[in-house]
């Protein structure tokens, strides 16, 4: 019995049906996969250590790092969210199955398609939704949103905001390449 369990396992990975991760078993938290010395580096500013938290639909971990500058906290969330953890919460089937539900509801919907943004990340998949950058990376869905500070005076609100969105997408992605190149 068990050498046709193992056969069959084995099976299966040959096949392509199951598939191990190239990092092994275990995906590094968050606060693993991107740390305080990368936060520091992406704001070039000193941050706050890691917080960690437990995350729900989808069901993953979450990392941030913020910092206080002119009366303001600013900073960047990191969420990873396995397949196996999405599957085990039993809402979505795997970390693919968000993303592309997320990509649907965001491009059918009116207002939320004026935001939606497909994103070119090296080795991964991304979008940008106005607040956050998902990426998809084998079986593994991270967001990352970054709340970072505005230099410069705007003639109007929508131009700042504009250039808000701008600079957090920037640094999103920058942050995203980083940990992407992690997940190999």
């Amino acid at each position: 019995m068990r050498r046709t369990m193992v056969f069959l396992i084995a099976a299966a990975l040959a096949a392509g049906f199951l598939s191990v991760p190239a990092w092994g078993a275990e995906v590094p938290g968050p606060c693993g996969l991107f740390a305080q010395a990368d936060a520091e580096a992406l704001f070039s500013e000193p941050v706050s250590p890691g917080v960690s938290r437990e995350t729900v639909a989808p069901a993953g971990k979450s990392c941030r790092y913020s910092f206080r500058k002119d009366g303001s906290v600013y900073g960047v969330t990191l969420r990873v969210c396995t397949t196996e953890e999405i599957a085990a919460e039993g809402i979505f089937g795997s970390a693919g199955d968000v993303f592309s539900r997320q990509i649907g509801a965001r491009t059918r919907h009116e207002e939320a398609s004026k935001t939606f943004l497909e994103v070119g990340v090296p080795g991964a998949e991304a979008f940008w939704e106005g607040t956050a950058l998902w990426v998809l990376k084998g079986e593994v869905l991270f967001l990352l949103t970054v709340h970072s500070p505005l230099a410069g005076s705007f003639k109007t609100m929508d131009e700042m905001n504009a250039a808000q969105e701008e600079q957090n997408l920037a640094l999103a992605r920058k942050a995203a390449v980083v940990i992407a190149g992690r997940l190999k």
